[in-house]
């Protein structure tokens, strides 16, 4: 269980609370022996243990994208990856389901006034789960909207308090209006259980199915009228470094910091175990003593650094703009993007490397590597992740194409 430390707070929003990223970081190392010793159940049983999530709430983990102004602690995006990379060398769901929640909450925490009122406003402090593609249906009827849809791969619906759901505006004339996304309680709608995948099987991203389900109007955030952030003069519930960052490159950036922490616990893992095992039918005793295999783990640990290293910027880059409150540029976008796409493939090169130098009894189900590796390959194939994708946009923002193949807001 973690220790509950109080944690000073900067109360104007002025600047990031920095007394609680030092905090958060010790407390994630704290929780990595139960995190560990509840890993092998919720790969099995496709959501997390309860203690497991109990102990991250308790140690005030969902806090952390969460503005001051709502009773969070208003960390930086640099915090939040370093948190979630802790997490993640215990268990790959874990980091991936905190990255989500704080991803989550924080675009909630980005909506206009009313919707913010309505989700965050009794202080309860809620979690939220969400996802855009494919969109729902929303139909416009007094006071709201009926609110219909499947939303597949919703990472951590089990343990939400809200459902962040993307949907377009179905008019009665049959007019389709590209819409944003409906806020509605988890206890409204129905999981289905779809999460039958090789990796991150303990994030339960399950199906979330909503049937002609009312919401009212405050429980939408209209992404034509507001879009992510916009700061419009009237705007109350604004003010936290966190409501200038940019949407993507924040999301992006800390999903990375998940692969990277994967990944570094692969390492630590091989590495601990060459200092025993041999290499069968050579004179090697040790697999560390072989040369060739000192200079192998040399290379997947140079390539892990410099992965963390190209994460680590683009979170200070989005820091910088919490900070100065000019948005990045264009440009600036598509070389996170890129840069993104190579620390994701120096990883995937080097936990390749280090499951060859682990032999095949890392892959026995009884082995915390083969878990640790599904996880962090399956992760790096998220469709934000995909390098070839990445670099085809940089590519284009170099070379001065357009228009690119994504949206600024999804770049």
């Amino acid at each position: 269980m973690a220790t509950l430390i109080n944690i000073p707070e900067t109360v104007d929003g002025s600047g990031y609370n920095e007394a609680a990223a030092i905090e958060m970081v010790g407390r994630a190392r704290e929780l990595r022996p139960l995190i560990e010793s509840y890993a092998p159940w919720s790969d099995e049983n496709g959501r997390l243990h309860a203690d497991v999530v109990s102990s991250l709430k308790d140690a005030g983990f969902w806090d952390m994208a969460l503005p001051r102004r709502w009773g969070g602690y208003g960390t930086s995006a640099k915090a939040m990856a370093l948190v979630g990379a802790e997490l993640a060398k215990a268990d790959g769901s874990v980091g991936w389901v905190y990255t989500v929640f704080h991803g989550t909450t924080w675009v909630a925490s980005l909506t206009n006034d009313n919707v913010q009122e309505a989700i965050f406003g009794d202080g309860s402090k809620p979690v939220l789960c969400g996802i855009a593609n494919p969109p729902g249906k929303l139909e416009p009827v007094d006071g709201g909207y009926l609110l219909s849809g499947r939303w597949p791969y919703s990472s951590g619906c089990y343990h939400a308090d809200w459902a962040q759901l993307g949907c377009n505006i179905h008019h009665p004339d049959g007019r389709i209006e590209h819409g944003g996304n409906a806020y509605v309680r988890m206890n409204d709608v129905t999981i289905e259980n779809t999460w039958h995948m090789m990796g991150m099987k303990g994030t339960g991203s399950n199906t979330i199915v909503v049937d002609k389900h009312f919401i009212p109007d405050f429980q939408f955030q209209n992404l034509v009228q507001y879009c992510y952030g916009m700061q419009h003069p009237n705007k109350r519930h604004v003010g936290e470094p966190s409501d200038y960052w940019p949407f993507m490159p924040f999301l992006r950036a800390t999903a990375h910091a998940v692969v990277g922490g994967a990944a570094n616990s692969i390492l630590e893992r091989v590495a601990d175990a060459s200092r025993r095992r041999p290499i069968v039918y050579t004179t090697y005793g040790r697999q560390a003593d072989c040369v060739t295999a000192q200079a192998e783990f040399g290379r997947a640990a140079a390539k892990i650094a410099a992965a963390e290293a190209m994460t680590v910027k683009n979170c200070e880059i989005i820091d910088r703009v919490g900070m100065t409150r000019v948005p990045m540029t264009p440009i600036e976008r598509a070389q996170s993007k890129g840069e993104g796409s190579v620390a994701v493939e120096l990883a995937s090169q080097a936990v390749d490397t280090l499951m060859f130098l682990a032999g095949s009894s890392a892959f026995a189900d009884s082995n915390p590597l083969q878990r640790l590796y599904r996880d962090c390959v399956f992760a790096m194939r998220h469709t934000a992740n995909l390098p070839y994708v990445g670099y085809e946009i940089f590519g284009k923002a170099l070379l001065g194409i357009e228009p690119n193949i994504a949206p600024q807001d999804f770049i």
